[in-house]
């Protein structure tokens, strides 16, 4: 009652549908009073890199109007405010953002002060392109229609840029991207890009992401990321970009980077801390049952919250992860038994039960994956070190019970 009640307790505000509203927007063209105006008009695409939070490892994109009779303008997609409702919304995949018009050079600006590097690739765009592109970008910014629902993939600060240059071009940008596969898949680019975040962090986002996110992608999904839009549109116009600023101490983004190989060190430190009670030494035995009844809680937790993703909220990327059979709730149960053996002797057995069964579901997801085509869900990053320990959780209780 409590989940429903917070999932219906707030009013939806209304929310700017890109597509439905590039579609119903009227063009218009310029008249011969207005040519001189829209020439002199010039719009850009401002690419910003990745920043220090987790969500800046992405980067940012906007788009810059400049005109001799104005000041210039940043259009931004990429707005959000934590405000008392922010976390509610976020649990449940509310992710309530904003359109904004800011002051262009203050917008430039706070990327630099952030040491964040920034191009801008000028849109090569006739008059009447101009002109609607502006009119878009007033309508979209406008009180009432600024706000849309966020998501990951989808529809975020990129895919909005993407779309409306897109629709100025009559959809051409759209067939050239979609007839052009994406070299790897959005999970791949995600772990990439969290490689500049901390391996923990990384880890448990791949544990959250479902098998949406191992599809065979185009280009057009992959411009997800600012840095691909803004390589996609220099190759569509010919054109290059100017860098405005280069980050002095940021490192790069890695063209390849696997989070799988990292795993695998993960899993032998979880062998190693579950092998310290084959030592015989009560005080090692109970250091190895605090440590591996704080991991489990936590995998436990991370269960419970992938869990609750999937079934309660509209966190899409979450939906149909198997990762939820590899990590499952019944970490709780590893957890329970490892403190429980604290004050008292070992709880062997039950935790040989419990691993053992961990360990057969992990290895039912890993045939299912080796024999179903269609079971496309890369979860190697999960499964390593997963059945690393389960399958020496398993072997130290039983060894710990045959010697007693």
């Amino acid at each position: 009652i409590l989940i429903l009640g917070l999932y219906g307790g707030e009013t939806t505000p209304p929310l700017f549908d890109i597509d439905k509203e590039l579609d119903s927007f009227k063009k218009s063209e310029v008249t011969e009073e207005e040519k001189e105006k829209y020439n002199d008009m010039e719009f850009y695409l401002i690419t910003g890199g990745p920043g220090s939070l987790v969500w800046e490892n992405f980067g940012h994109s906007a788009i810059l109007f400049t005109s001799p009779d104005s000041f210039p303008i940043a259009y931004d997609w990429g707005i959000f405010t934590f405000d008392d409702s922010f976390f509610v919304n976020f649990a449940f995949g509310r992710l309530y953002y904003e359109a904004w018009a800011t002051y262009g050079e203050y917008r430039i600006e706070s990327l630099i002060a952030d040491d964040r590097s920034v191009r801008a690739l000028k849109l090569e765009l006739d008059e009447n392109q101009k002109k609607n592109l502006l009119s878009f970008l007033i309508y979209s910014t406008k009180e009432e229609n600024k706000t849309y629902l966020y998501d990951y993939f989808r529809d975020n600060c990129a895919t909005r840029p993407r779309d409306i240059y897109s629709w100025l071009t009559g959809g051409e940008f759209e067939e050239k991207l979609k007839s052009t596969p994406s070299e790897e898949t959005l999970r791949e680019t995600v772990e990439r890009h969290l490689s500049l975040s901390t391996f923990p962090v990384a880890w448990t986002i791949s544990y959250l992401l479902g098998p949406d996110t191992d599809k065979e992608e185009t280009m057009w999904e992959a411009c997800f990321l600012p840095s691909t839009l803004n390589a996609c549109i220099k190759e569509y116009q010919e054109s290059e970009d100017d860098i405005i600023y280069s980050s002095e101490s940021r490192k790069s983004v890695p063209e390849k980077w696997s989070l799988k190989t990292r795993s695998i060190l993960m899993g032998l430190i979880l062998i190693a801390i579950s092998l310290l009670p084959l030592t015989k030494k009560r005080w090692v035995e109970r250091i190895s049952d605090i440590i591996l009844g704080i991991i489990y809680l936590f995998f436990a937790v991370l269960s419970l919250v992938l869990l609750f993703f999937m079934l309660f909220t509209i966190h899409n990327v979450t939906k149909g992860n198997v990762n939820f059979l590899l990590i499952s709730p019944l970490c709780l149960v590893s957890s329970f038994l490892h403190f429980a053996s604290l004050s008292k002797k070992r709880k062997n057995k039950a935790l040989l039960i419990n691993s053992g069964t961990m360990l057969a579901l992990a290895l039912i997801v890993l045939v299912l994956r080796l024999i179903i085509p269609s079971f496309i869900q890369d979860s190697y990053a999960v499964f390593i070190p997963a059945i690393m320990l389960y399958a020496s959780e398993a072997f130290v209780s039983y060894k710990c019970m045959t010697k007693k």
